[in-house]
């Protein structure tokens, strides 16, 4: 963290090779919350250039009482968030998502084609949840954020923070299990 406020006074002052050390040591990490937000990896690639471009275009109004990562993903969310709006506006959402394949241990074809059907039925319940609470739900418990954290990046309070997380797990859950008296999961 010490090392970041480092890289960016410098980058401040003229040192271009300091930013690009910070992107070498985000930009997969960047890369993988967008893949994660957007489901598509041709979207996140085009937000994540997009995400670095503005950090660096702004890097005289990161906050050093933060961290640069969440100072970062704070772009990311907001590139992200005005990707979307765009997309939506455009009418152009993409319905082809990239759906996990199923690991290679399973070897047999009946229980590949099940566990990559019960994945692109969980991805889709997520897709059904709000921006918000998809966004709050991922910064949580795919990227590890504290509620701090994430209240900070979505411009809330950590307790409103907490509070989508728990909705978007309780909405997500509801989901599931309507999704399994309809058959189409199973208990994983």
């Amino acid at each position: 963290m010490d090392n970041d406020r480092v890289l960016v006074e410098s980058t401040l002052k003229g040192d271009t090779e300091s930013f690009s050390k910070l992107v070498l040591k985000y930009q997969d990490r960047v890369y993988s919350f967008l893949v994660k937000m957007t489901l598509s990896r041709e979207d996140a690639e085009d937000i994540l250039q997009d995400v670095f471009i503005k950090a660096y275009n702004n890097l005289y109004k990161y906050d050093k009482r933060w961290c640069f990562s969440t100072w970062l993903y704070s772009i990311a969310i907001n590139t992200f968030k005005s990707h979307y709006k765009r997309k939506k506006r455009l009418n152009a959402m993409d319905c082809c998502e990239e759906i996990p394949h199923a690991p290679d241990r399973y070897t047999n074809p009946e229980i590949t084609a099940e566990y990559n059907e019960q994945r692109a039925e969980i991805v889709r319940l997520i897709e059904e949840l709000t921006l918000e609470q998809k966004t709050a739900l991922v910064l949580k418990h795919i990227k590890g954020l504290s509620f701090k954290e994430i209240g900070h990046i979505m411009e809330i309070s950590p307790e409103a923070a907490k509070m989508k997380v728990q909705r978007a797990k309780y909405t997500l859950c509801k989901k599931l299990d309507e999704s399994r008296k309809r058959g189409v999961l199973n208990e994983m």
